[in-house]
């Protein structure tokens, strides 16, 4: 069948289901966090590594994870609803393209990020959103008493630490290739990756672009394991990696500053105060180069719509439409020039100095 047959088919098929009742629609919606945990179960179990390895008999996979098969079949249903596993024969089960993505090993594996999104810290914070929004409170500060960037700094909350690192690295590794066929980062002679961790985005762009030298900005504790992470990729001579709190200054020497998923950690004022600093340093003929979602601005549905509350309810910042980026780089002297889909869940925003 040709592909302009089967789409007005594939249309008039969608358009004669049946549409879900009121009431179907609002349980479906209440009972995300049912899902969430579901995943979270398969996940920790290893029943995805294990169906990924051959073995989907639930039977098979209730003896392996040593627990309830009845309990593992259900789980299992639940997670075909959510499109990662089908059942493709009685109490079978194989993963879905979707569903591979939970595996340790696939490529763009989003394991680390999932084990993150469904820690049981989740479930502390969202507990308290109501009552921290009518007190005028960001939830998770509410729960633990201070920033969630600072309790993560503490040796007592060192798994969690870990949790959150493994996904925020899952994260940025995923978007390196569709970031690299996005944009031309060869156009410049230094980049600088402001707030940039180990610096896995700049290593693989300078790998990506031999003549590029490349430059990470980070606090005292990250700049020592990131010069040992560049020294290992074999980048010492053209990759540093310098002090600097992005709030206090930005250290000079690039003609390209780019961050990657900063700015939607803080509100307007302290986003404000971060592009300042670039501005201060950044050559008249410099380009910043952001990668961050732009939320639609009207009701489409976007993944971001939903990230949004999870800044709201973890820290003091927000997911911005076009407009409200434009906004914000304008207050810091920027000119946005364009937005540029990628492969990934971000965008990258082009701006030069205004």
């Amino acid at each position: 069948m040709s592909v302009a047959k089967a789409v007005p088919e594939m249309a008039v098929a969608i358009k004669n289901q049946p549409r879900p009742a009121p009431q179907q629609i609002v349980f479906g919606a209440a009972l995300g966090h049912i899902v969430s945990s579901c995943i979270q179960a398969a996940v920790k179990l290893e029943i995805i590594e294990q169906i990924a390895s051959g073995m989907r008999q639930v039977s098979q996979l209730a003896q392996k994870a040593r627990v309830n098969e009845d309990a593992v079949y259900r789980i299992l249903r639940v997670l075909e609803m959510a499109g990662l596993v089908v059942e493709d024969s009685s109490r079978s089960f194989q993963l879905t393209e979707a569903g591979s993505l939970l595996r340790k090993d696939a490529p763009g594996s989003m394991r680390h990020i999932v084990e993150f999104m469904t820690d049981p810290l989740h479930s502390k914070v969202y507990g308290q959103v109501t009552e921290a929004i009518k007190a005028g409170q960001v939830p998770f500060e509410r729960v633990f008493g201070e920033q969630f960037f600072q309790w993560v700094t503490r040796p007592e909350n060192q798994d969690e630490a870990t949790v959150f690192h493994n996904a925020m690295v899952s994260f940025s590794e995923s978007c390196i290739a569709a970031f690299l066929e996005a944009y031309d980062f060869s156009q410049f002679h230094t980049i600088a990756d402001v707030g940039g961790g180990l610096g896995g985005i700049v290593r693989a762009i300078l790998k990506a672009c031999p003549k590029l030298k490349g430059m990470i900005t980070e606090l005292p504790e990250v700049v020592e394991p990131a010069r040992k992470a560049i020294a290992e990729d074999g980048l010492s001579s053209r990759c540093s990696a310098v002090v600097s709190d992005f709030f206090a200054s930005i250290p000079a020497g690039a003609d390209a500053y780019f961050m990657k998923h900063i700015l939607h950690d803080w509100n307007d004022e302290d986003a404000t105060c971060i592009l300042k600093n670039i501005r201060a340093v950044i050559p008249p003929l410099g380009k910043l180069v952001l990668a961050e979602s732009v939320v639609p601005s009207d009701g489409t549905p976007h993944l971001f719509k939903l990230i949004d509350i999870e800044m709201l309810v973890f820290l003091r910042g927000k997911e911005r439409t076009e407009p409200e980026w434009r906004r914000l780089l304008s207050g810091a002297a920027f000119r946005l020039t364009r937005v540029i889909e990628t492969k990934s869940p971000l965008n990258l925003i082009e701006a030069l100095p205004a």
